[in-house]
């Protein structure tokens, strides 16, 4: 039998696992590229559809649609990963000494289909001591967890499993040995994470998630082995004397359903839904917008289909909210659009790769603002073919950053499937407040939201960002004796709605798409 030959994004995964792939390698997207130094393979076809003429000239090919020969002349183009890493961000101004003098320690995990944030808790004083994350190199499988799912059915499981357990375990070294505590020192690790992350995590059948009525395995709290986090971890010498230097109870909080998981019940728990009096929201937003309305006396929840868009995703100009990211942009007295970068203080100084979710927010509310696009969406007639092209002078040198009719067509489908979301479940119930968790939600500008019709109008004077509500629940956790009770409680006492069954939500998407 002839042996299939391999692809470069193939042995990218195999050998590196840090190329962007939003579509899992079927040639859809046109993010997995790679420039070559010399002597480029002759483009393909979907290649010379999803490459430009400049590109194409330039020695750029996708990975998933080029096979891997001996030579290896070439390297990702936009390293996301490379560029990335692992950023730490430190809590307060403390000293190692003052670290080290607990003795023992937590690790909380919010495990996000993007990012991985990792804590390190002190379990005698409750302080989190240092936070560190990373991009989940599980997008070289596909930016969404649609995507995820799809890649474990067609055989990938394992591959997805080792990638994010090798994650965890490089997060947990490098947390540990900055903080300059001892990996024995480590005695419980709480975990929170949308229900197919958690299923790739422990290596479950991903095959009814993908289908209708979207059973999952398992979503109950969870109490495993050191042996199971890490079982599909590629052994040698080092990573063995570390897994048995390691002697961690591990918790996996409960989820609710397929698609509203541990990271929302955490955030939940965090935000002590469970003991208001009145209605309070917690609204996530991202591939899947996660809504929950209620109180000590019960609650509703449902999860909406937005697309990764606020997460980057599917846009030409679009990345993670990564150093280089464009976060926020305002039209100043020059009518110039005025950027605000991540990792930057000054955005000229660096190269920027394109907009993050809050960024394409804030763009699409200074294009409806200034008719460039009108109030269905469309672009001016000048730019309607080629897209409009973000011009703004102290990005010189950086990416050219185009933003296209079918970018709108994506944010107008995510924006719409929240808002038509938040109406129905907050129908004929007022909401005291509402809690915007994840990094979007610490990110997004409410009047720019309120612009493009993501928020009600009469939600400005209630919204709030709760942060990372994910990471925060799973540090509280860690140090509540009542923690268990309470988030099995939440779990009981939650009724999930189907949008897609709900009367009334087809005609609210559709009013919705409008700005």
């Amino acid at each position: 039998m002839k042996q299939k030959k391999q692809t470069i994004l193939e042995w990218y995964r195999k050998n590196h696992n840090d190329i962007d792939a939003p579509c899992d390698g079927k040639g859809d997207c046109g993010r997995c590229k790679i420039r070559f130094m010399s002597d480029a393979p002759e483009a393909g076809e979907k290649e010379r559809r999803l490459l430009t003429e400049e590109e194409l000239e330039a020695g750029i090919r996708l990975a998933c649609e080029t096979e891997k020969t001996e030579d290896e002349d070439f390297v990702p183009v936009g390293k996301i990963f490379q560029m990335w890493g692992t950023e730490v961000l430190t809590e307060g101004c403390v000293e190692n000494h003052e670290i080290t003098a607990e003795g023992a320690y937590g690790i909380a995990l919010d495990l996000g289909t993007t990012t991985l944030a990792m804590r390190l808790v002190g379990l005698k004083s409750g302080k989190g001591w240092k936070t560190i994350s990373s991009v989940n190199h599980q997008r070289a499988y596909g930016a969404d967890v649609i995507t995820r799912i799809q890649a474990a059915n067609e055989g990938q499981l394992q591959a997805l499993q080792a990638c994010i357990q090798n994650d965890i375990l490089d997060l947990l070294v490098k947390l540990t040995a900055d903080a300059g505590v001892s990996i024995e020192q480590v005695k419980k690790i709480v975990i929170a994470g949308n229900t197919t992350m958690c299923h790739l995590l422990l290596g479950y059948s991903c095959e009814s998630l993908g289908r209708a009525p979207f059973t999952p395995v398992d979503v109950s709290l969870r109490k495993i082995s050191l042996e199971q986090l890490f079982e599909k971890i590629e052994s040698d010498a080092k990573k063995e004397q570390l897994m048995s230097r390691l002697q961690a109870e591990v918790v996996i909080l409960p989820g609710i359903s397929a698609f509203v998981g541990a990271d929302i019940v955490a955030g939940m728990y965090y935000c002590d839904l469970d003991l208001k009096d009145n209605p309070h929201m917690l609204l996530d937003v991202g591939t899947n917008g996660e809504i929950v309305i209620g109180d000590k006396h019960g609650f509703t929840v449902t999860s909406t289909a937005a697309g990764p868009v606020f997460e980057g995703g599917n846009i030409s100009c679009g990345v993670p909210a990564v150093i280089g990211a464009v976060a926020h942009v305002r039209w100043n007295e020059n009518a110039k659009l005025e950027p605000e970068v991540l990792g930057a203080s000054k955005p000229q100084m660096m190269q920027v790769f394109g907009f993050c979710g809050s960024g394409l927010v804030d763009l699409m509310a200074a294009l409806v603002d200034a008719k460039i696009v009108d109030e269905n969406g469309t672009l001016a007639d000048e730019y309607f073919e080629d897209g409009y092209f973000v011009d703004i002078d102290s990005l010189a040198g950086s990416n050219r950053l185009w933003f296209r009719q079918s970018d709108i067509r994506e944010l107008q489908m995510g924006k719409a499937a929240i808002r038509a979301g938040i109406e129905l479940v907050t129908a004929n119930k007022k909401t005291e407040r509402i809690y915007l968790a994840g990094g979007f939600g610490a990110a997004i500008d409410v009047n720019s939201a309120v612009r493009i019709g993501l928020f009600p109008k009469e939600s400005k004077e209630i919204v709030s960002s709760a942060g990372n509500t994910s990471l925060e629940g799973a540090h509280k956790f860690l140090l509540d004796k009542k923690g268990e009770e309470r988030v099995q409680n939440i779990v009981r006492n939650a009724i999930e709605i189907i949008l897609a069954e709900e009367a009334g939500f087809e005609e609210k998407y559709i009013q919705y798409m409008q700005f």
